[in-house]
């Protein structure tokens, strides 16, 4: 039997040989610019590593240990979790309204639909500078139409107070991630056949009605994928944060993907910046994990 079954394994790769050819280059590059970095992430973790003087002591699992026990990590994680809920829900609400308005017949609807996709295509560092001088305590315009309309007696420091500064950050990242929703949700729903919509109308169904029995039940393998890619995203995003605070004031706004840059590039300490990449990966590898059980449980 096992004779038989190596033979048939061989007489396949045989057969597809020049396939493998086409795309060992591919496979190649990728093992050497993806395969190699998070191997010696891992490898790093596990040393006292100093980016100043470029030595290397091995310490095994101390990192982990060391951060694993220590009550500030988990204060980051709700932080990060914060963060990740509140950009990946207010996205996808927002990209839902959006999507549902550019589906109807309106006049300019190509325009709207082009307009929605500027904010996605400014570079995010841009964006984030922009906010930041919107919601400037003396200059930014939030604050100017705020006092306008009396709702505050002075500027107030949306930034540079640690129980407003991540909302500040979050009404950023949702500008900037809402079109990409947008677009997909707004994808899923031209795929639904209009047949659907017209019956349920004969059936004597209203708008709320449809839009809860046959648009959200047909969008909710388009909405499954789009928010798994939103919280990844979301979840490893720096830009945004760091241009507008630095992960402050008071640490208010410090994520993981933060936290990994202060500690392994600003500090120098590699080997710790290392541990809490690796542990980073593994919360997003539980993410995957998640999308593939769901994913081929439902067959969405």
């Amino acid at each position: 039997m096992g004779r038989v079954f190596r033979s048939q394994r061989l007489r396949y790769v045989h057969q597809h040989r020049w396939a493998y050819l086409l795309i060992a280059p591919a496979a190649v590059f990728l093992l050497a610019v993806v395969g190699y970095p998070i191997v010696e992430t891992f490898r790093l973790s596990l040393y006292q590593s100093q980016a100043s003087t470029a030595t290397e002591t091995f310490v095994g699992l101390t990192h982990y240990e060391a951060i694993l026990t220590d009550q500030a990590f988990y204060d980051l994680l709700y932080r990060t979790g914060k963060w990740v809920l509140a950009g990946v829900l207010g996205k996808t609400l927002l990209g839902l309204l959006i999507a549902v308005a550019l589906n109807a017949d309106v006049r300019g609807q190509k325009f709207f639909r082009t307009a929605f996709l500027i904010p996605w295509g400014i570079p995010y560092a841009i964006s984030a500078v922009v906010f930041r001088w919107i919601e400037h305590p003396q200059y930014g315009a939030l604050n100017a139409a705020l006092l306008k309309l009396g709702v505050i007696e002075q500027g107030v420091g949306i930034l540079g107070n640690p129980d407003t500064a991540l909302l500040g950050v979050v009404v950023a990242d949702i500008w900037i991630g809402t079109p990409f929703m947008a677009i997909i949700i707004l994808a899923g729903l031209q795929s639904i056949p209009v047949e659907l919509y017209e019956a349920a109308s004969i059936d004597g169904a209203d708008r709320y009605q449809q839009f809860r029995y046959i648009t959200l039940p047909q969008l909710k393998g388009v909405l499954f994928i789009a928010t798994l890619l939103s919280t990844i995203w979301t979840f490893v995003s720096f830009d945004v944060i760091w241009t507008m605070t630095r992960g402050g004031p008071l640490n208010a706004t410090t994520t993981l993907v933060i936290q990994i840059y202060q500690v392994g590039l600003e500090n120098g300490a590699m080997g710790r910046g290392a541990a809490y990449s690796v542990i980073g990966f593994f919360v997003l590898l539980m993410f995957a994990l998640v999308y593939i059980r769901v994913y081929a449980g439902d067959d969405l």
